[in-house]
């Protein structure tokens, strides 16, 4: 019997071998409380003081008890949980293990170093919320692949130990003992081999995949995460946003009880850049950024000059609120540690223009800034693409979401085929996907458009997907393009060109995070709050103390030595 089993009991009814921790302990005179706790709820035990149990027993104590099932005195009556108005009077106790002394309380809110919460990780997931958050993720794996049978979408696992290939981070490499000095890579995505379907062809894939990136950890990712991979055969964007979609409504009605609305807002890359200063927009958030570029055409202001000569741009917020200088002045020392050179501003009150720039401003510009209307206009001048992070950083610190509890999804599309990362030409989302035109792709990569797809919501990336290559030249020119040598195509990805080469089909897909999904939903601040046994920011795994040392012995036998292991 369980804790929530009690519901089917009848006052004054025994209760037989009911097992659980005990939760709290009160001393009353001549009688001592106990509340004891399982996995489905908690209920007052009533113990007799004749028998000193407030000696014997300790929080986190794992016990059994019989007793009377028995409604509480009135007074005692506590409407604010389940079986706040039953009790049990206990006639046996049986103790099954005692517990040392605890790191930390089994409370639902705990200031405790997050630490020592994973390093007791097991004590920590005994909390309310933590419990929560783990069926939760239950239950969204669940609505996961009941939507999957209901859309006749196949579940096909992949393997985990692959050949090293370049997804945008770092490779978990997992040295094999049979095959000394060669290597297998964790997965960054099932990617190449859920592709590999499409070619075999099967019509669609679908795998609730575990993947490994030996990245910085942040609050929205991990070294092992875990992601809903689809795949679909003869497929275009279109369908594949259409079934994204259709899965996460039916999720978030089945596992989260919550009606969400379709088709999901749109925008393109340049759109969101330009209006909200990131792809990964919090549309929650009503202002937007906007262009006061022409105000400044004949402008004074040195600085504004040569950069508008440089073919820049002027890029404002607006708050109805007069910001204080304190406030000013954090907000322009928070994108100043960005690599902003400082936070423009003019505040603006009826037919007054203040702030470090006023004095220089000519009769026209003065009448188009006070149109605005009374409050602070905040701006940021430069090529768009290198001062949208700090836009976006000025209106999520300075604009507050008008509704918290709204789930806001939007598309972002036509992102740019290749970016720029320190200095070097990368794919945008990964190698594998489709230009938007070949021919454009061809003549100009740097300028030419991806069929990728995001999706956010309210601001945080769930997941990308994209038209995939399915034209093995196309697939050789992409990665030539990125600066790969015949040679090392053909090492790498030779295998790969290859069975595209046999008649693939066009095909597309998309992975969700399946960890941020789950976080977003249930507002936590981090996705290392949903997932079961995280590792820290570090990447390091307090509980077991992993990654570990190896003995030289076992190295050996894989072929290998430590070099400089004291440094």
């Amino acid at each position: 019997m369980n804790i929530k089993d009690l519901e089917n009991l009848k006052d004054g009814q025994q209760v037989i071998e009911l097992t659980g921790w005990v939760d709290n302990i009160r001393d009353h005179g001549g009688l001592t409380f106990v509340d004891l706790r399982d996995f489905t709820g908690l209920i007052q035990l009533v113990f007799d003081k004749s028998g000193d149990v407030d000696t014997k027993l300790k929080n986190e104590f794992y016990i059994t008890i019989n007793g009377t099932f028995k409604k509480r005195d009135e007074a005692l009556i506590n409407d604010k949980i389940l079986f706040g108005d039953y009790e049990i009077e206990v006639t046996d106790l049986i103790i099954i293990n005692q517990s040392k002394t605890l790191p930390f309380q089994i409370e639902d809110s705990i200031e405790t170093d997050e630490n020592i919460r994973l390093k007791y990780r097991y004590l920590d997931l005994r909390r309310q919320p933590m419990k929560v958050n783990i069926m939760t993720r239950s239950n969204t794996f669940k609505s996961i692949r009941s939507i999957m049978n209901q859309l006749n979408i196949f579940e096909i696992d992949t393997p985990t130990l692959i050949k090293s290939t370049p997804e945008g981070a770092k490779d978990f490499l997992v040295p094999s003992r049979k095959s000394p000095s060669n290597f297998y890579a964790l997965p960054q995505s099932p990617q190449m081999y859920k592709q590999l379907f499409m070619m075999s062809g099967f019509p669609n894939y679908y795998q609730i995949a575990k993947c490994y990136r030996d990245e910085d950890s942040r609050k929205d990712r991990q070294p092992e995460f875990t992601q809903l991979d689809l795949e679909f055969s003869d497929a275009s964007p279109e369908l594949v946003k259409s079934k994204v979609e259709e899965i996460v409504k039916f999720v978030f009605s089945d596992a989260y009880d919550c009606k969400i609305k379709t088709p999901f807002n749109t925008l393109t890359y340049e759109e969101a850049i330009n209006f909200y200063g990131t792809d990964k927009p919090d549309l929650r958030i009503e202002e937007k950024i906007f262009d006061i570029t022409d105000i400044f055409t004949d402008t004074s202001i040195n600085f504004l000059n040569d950069i508008l000569s440089s073919q820049g741009s002027i890029k404002a917020l607006h708050t109805k609120e007069l910001l204080t200088r304190k406030q000013i002045d954090d907000l322009d020392t928070e994108i100043k540690e960005l690599g902003s050179n400082g936070l423009g501003w003019f505040k603006i009150e009826d037919t007054n223009i203040s702030g470090p720039l006023a004095k220089l401003l000519n009769d026209n510009e003065k009448s188009k800034l006070l149109s605005y209307g009374s409050g602070t206009l905040l701006f940021q001048a430069g090529i768009i693409k290198e001062i949208a992070n700090f836009l976006d950083v000025i209106r999520r610190t300075v604009f507050q979401p008008l509704n918290n509890d709204v789930y806001s999804f939007v598309w972002i599309e036509d992102f740019p085929f290749f970016e720029v990362e320190d200095g070097e030409l990368q794919p945008s989302h990964h190698p594998f996907t489709s230009p938007k035109s070949n021919e454009i792709f061809k003549d100009d990569p740097t300028n030419a458009t991806a069929l990728h797809y995001d999706l956010v919501l309210n601001g945080v990336e769930l997941g990308s997907g994209s038209q995939r290559i399915n034209n093995p030249e196309i697939q050789t020119l992409v990665l030539e393009k990125w600066g790969l040598s015949k040679e090392e195509i053909s090492e790498r990805f030779g295998w790969f060109i290859e069975a595209l080469s046999y008649g693939t089909p066009v095909h597309a897909g998309f992975a969700i995070g399946i960890d941020r999904l789950i976080a977003e939903v249930l507002n936590q601040p981090s996705i290392r709050d949903v997932i079961p046994f995280p590792k820290t920011q570090s990447g390091l795994d307090p509980l077991t103390n992993a990654p570990a040392n190896i003995e030289e012995e076992v190295l050996e036998e894989y072929n290998l030595k430590y070099i400089n292991k004291d440094e």
